[in-house]
């Protein structure tokens, strides 16, 4: 049976937060944004955003102007609960929870009986059921029982956040399949990709697996690329000639990796298994090590030209291309 929702709050209101919830008070649901950060909410309520996003802006103003998004500094009693706060990781490498945990902690004195909670953030495998559960049960109700529990990965790209949200199929994890369908309902409300039902855990998986596949893919070709000029060989023709074997795709090799999440996530595997994540770490290591490589490839430059100097590049301009990333 589906469940009908008229009223969502969305706990964080950053590049996930914020677009989720302007989406779904342009759908028609009556959202209350949150965010802990007073700057945030002022900007918000004062007709502005606090982020970047192609078309981002024309939709938050429309949603606030029409009744149905409101910017709070603490959540109210709603339909279902979106969180979707930052997960970064620690000076050890594990993921600070902290954001998760307090946004968890602050949906307690308003959940009921039917109530959906959606974990969006990143976070390592098990964390719905070991961490968000938990916290949400001392409101005295019991997750499966009295409440909808789910996770759902966001996996979207800056810049394609808006057409992304509608058209990439999303993976939703459930702590039981009455979750999974009621996150089904939720989301379908304005999603036009596939919606793949599946279990929380394997949900949380699911986001860690993709990024994390990319680095260590981006990792070997940057390993290639330092054996190739070991060697002496053009790293792009031999990764041009050995990609026209039909099963092999070598990306290309570049100055590091960037961006929010490829050099996040897969320390939260590391962190939650490190005794059997060795090639993951490995990959981390080669990556972060690459900048590195690149400076040293400037150095021998400017040595070639005859600057022999260890500190050649003091003063030098250098362009950066893409810097975004």
């Amino acid at each position: 049976m589906a469940v009908n929702f008229e009223k969502i709050c969305v706990l964080g209101l950053g590049y996930i937060g914020l677009p989720s919830a302007s989406s779904f008070a342009t759908h028609g649901l009556k959202v209350i944004g949150v965010d802990v950060n007073y700057q945030v909410v002022h900007t918000l309520q004062n007709g502005d955003i606090h982020i970047h996003e192609p078309g981002l802006r024309t939709l938050v103003q429309a949603a606030i102007r029409s009744g149905n998004l409101v910017i709070r500094s603490s959540p109210e009693e709603a339909d279902a609960f979106l969180i979707a706060v930052p997960t970064p990781f620690k000076d050890d490498k594990t993921a600070d929870l902290s954001c998760v945990i307090s946004a968890a902690e602050s949906i307690v004195p308003c959940l009921r009986k039917g109530n959906l909670v959606v974990l969006e953030s990143t976070s390592p495998p098990r964390t719905t059921v070991d961490v968000v559960a938990p916290i949400l049960e001392t409101s005295g109700l019991r997750a499966g029982q009295d409440f909808h529990l789910a996770y759902t990965p966001e996996r979207v790209l800056p810049g394609q956040i808006l057409r992304e949200l509608i058209e990439n199929a999303r993976v939703i994890g459930g702590i039981d399949r009455a979750s999974a369908e009621a996150g089904c309902d939720l989301y379908n409300l304005f999603v036009r990709g596939d919606i793949i039902l599946t279990d929380a855990t394997t949900a949380e998986m699911v986001k860690l697996m993709e990024n994390t596949s990319r680095d260590v893919n981006i990792a070997i070709a940057n390993e290639f690329s330092r054996l190739a000029d070991r060697f002496g060989v053009d790293i792009w023709e031999a990764i041009e000639l050995a990609n026209r074997h039909p099963r092999v795709n070598i990306l290309r090799p570049g100055p590091g990796v960037g961006g929010h999440c490829i050099s996040v996530d897969p320390w939260f595997f590391v962190g939650a298994a490190p005794d059997i994540s060795q090639l993951i770490k490995t990959a981390r290591t080669v990556n972060d090590a690459q900048p590195q490589f690149v400076v040293n490839l400037f150095k021998r430059a400017f040595h070639l030209l005859g600057e022999m100097d260890d500190n050649v590049l003091e003063g030098k301009r250098v362009g950066l291309l893409g810097l975004s990333y």
